[in-house]
């Protein structure tokens, strides 16, 4: 069994049925992987949903594993952004935590912006070819 963490970008095409991230994460599911989401990428989410919209995302996300932020990983979010701006690459703060989050669970983020991501010691799994 394969872990996977959806960003808020994998979040919103599988909301909106786009594809290919509809048809790859419904393949997550049924070859029994685990598919996850964080406050973070919740947070994001319904940042988006419109009130009348709400009660039928609310069951999509209910459907996947929610993994906590944990203390250590939190402080390695903030530790990951403060080495990546002194090479002068910004991270955001939201990336930092999913990609944290994603180490601590040994978990694959699936994003389709991969660019956010450099930290280099986490798996990553693009959305779009």
């Amino acid at each position: 069994m394969t872990r996977y963490l959806l960003d808020t970008t994998a979040l919103i095409d599988a909301s909106k049925r786009r594809e290919p991230a509809t048809s790859r994460i419904r393949a997550m599911i049924a070859a029994g992987d685990e598919v996850c989401v964080t406050a973070i990428g919740i947070a994001e989410f319904y940042s988006g949903v419109a009130p009348g919209e709400r009660s039928v995302r609310r069951d999509f996300l209910d459907s996947l594993r929610y993994l906590q932020i944990a203390r250590d990983a939190a402080r390695r979010a903030g530790e990951d952004r403060y080495d990546f701006a002194r090479r002068g690459q910004t991270l955001s703060t939201p990336d930092a935590l999913i990609a944290a989050v994603a180490r601590e669970h040994q978990a694959i983020i699936v994003t389709d912006n991969v660019k956010d991501y450099p930290q280099g010691d986490i798996q990553l799994l693009p959305l779009s070819p």
